[in-house]
């Protein structure tokens, strides 16, 4: 019967984390899409025309990414993202004085962003992570009150306050 519990609440947890995974990798595309559209209609709302290393720029990011090349499929996805990254440092380094200067200023703002993104997430785990070691531990106090079985939710809440100091004290913070 332990056994029929356990694998019910694996298969549970299992297909919660991948509706949660499905549901967080829409939400981030849908941003995506929103902040691109959102920078077309900046840029179509400037004054002047704009410079043309903007506009190469922007038809870049707006064009659907390439295949990869043979062999590359069976790469994690921050192998991948380094072959993207590499392949964007040649074409700049094929650019021109003011031209390149500008690409690459948008993509330290670009680099900013991640790192903001990175560290408030990390803010957010920590919290999470926290309030399920104190809901832990006052579970457990009540349900077994005798025993001090409760002090098993410090370690989320320390692993949540970890999470946290090192959000606030040791992530970079490049934004100026």
């Amino acid at each position: 019967m332990n056994e029929d519990l356990a694998a019910a609440l694996g298969a549970i947890a299992l297909f919660s984390f991948l509706a949660v995974r499905s549901w967080a990798n829409a939400q981030r595309r849908e941003r995506e899409a929103y902040y691109k559209s959102e920078a077309i209609k900046k840029l179509a709302e400037m004054q002047g025309t704009p410079s043309e290393p903007v506009l190469a720029l922007l038809r870049e990011a707006l064009k659907p990414p390439p295949e990869l090349p043979a062999g590359m499929s069976m790469m994690g996805p921050s192998q991948v993202k380094a072959f993207y990254k590499s392949e964007t440092l040649k074409r700049i380094a094929e650019l021109k004085g003011s031209e390149a200067d500008a690409v690459l200023a948008v993509m330290r703002e670009d680099e900013i962003q991640t790192a903001r993104r990175v560290r408030e997430g990390l803010k957010l785990g920590g919290l999470i992570t926290a309030g399920v070691g104190v809901g832990l531990m006052l579970f457990l106090q009540a349900l077994i009150p005798d025993m001090p079985v409760y002090l098993a939710g410090l370690i989320p809440l320390i692993v949540g306050g970890v999470l946290l100091a090192y959000a606030f004290l040791f992530a970079t913070g490049d934004e100026v």
